[in-house]
């Protein structure tokens, strides 16, 4: 938190949340949960007025981009690994975004054809891949889009964080 918001670039301090929370121009956002923004915008997919499901709680992930999607007027429902009839609420949701950090979190039986579905998660196989929280193979032909994991988010986290820095050196520079 000593980190000035203009210079936190993966938006973690308290002051860079707030500028997520109220909605203002306040530091950056965490790079992960605009990123998660980004894919739903480059695609086109509508957010406002859609029902999303965020799956996570976290500063870095799942509250940020729960505000994220709240600030497009999208109808947002938090969830997290305690959750009752998740598979029942997941199905219910148009926009998916899963950051539980629990392999198979997210499986068919939770899809109801016209989602996207934003993986987050990074997990370790018990053979050693990494893999997401949703059952990608058995998951993709059955929703409208969805990300992989490895070779999704990441690639534009690093995209995010990259334009992050260029920005706060702009602003250094021009308060010199």
């Amino acid at each position: 938190n000593i980190i000035t918001a203009s210079k936190d670039v993966d938006g973690s301090t308290d002051a860079s949340l707030t500028g997520i929370f109220t909605d203002s121009e306040v530091g950056f956002p965490p790079c992960t949960a605009q990123a998660a923004m980004e894919i739903l915008d480059f695609y086109g997919n509508e957010i406002s007025g859609k029902n999303a499901v965020v799956l996570g709680r976290s500063l870095v992930i799942g509250k940020p981009v729960a505000m994220m999607l709240l600030n497009e007027n999208a109808t947002v429902t938090i969830c997290h690994s305690k959750s009752e009839k998740l598979s029942k609420i997941i199905a219910e949701n148009e926009i998916v975004i899963s950051a539980v950090g629990r392999a198979n979190t997210v499986t068919a039986e939770c899809t109801c054809g016209n989602q996207k579905i934003i993986d987050v998660g990074i997990n370790v196989h018990e053979s050693g891949k990494m893999v997401g929280d949703v059952d990608f193979e058995n998951v993709f032909g059955e929703v409208y889009g969805i990300t992989p994991v490895p070779g999704g988010v990441g690639a534009v986290t690093t995209s995010i964080l990259m334009d992050h820095v260029v920005r706060a050196a702009e602003m250094d520079c021009n308060r010199k």
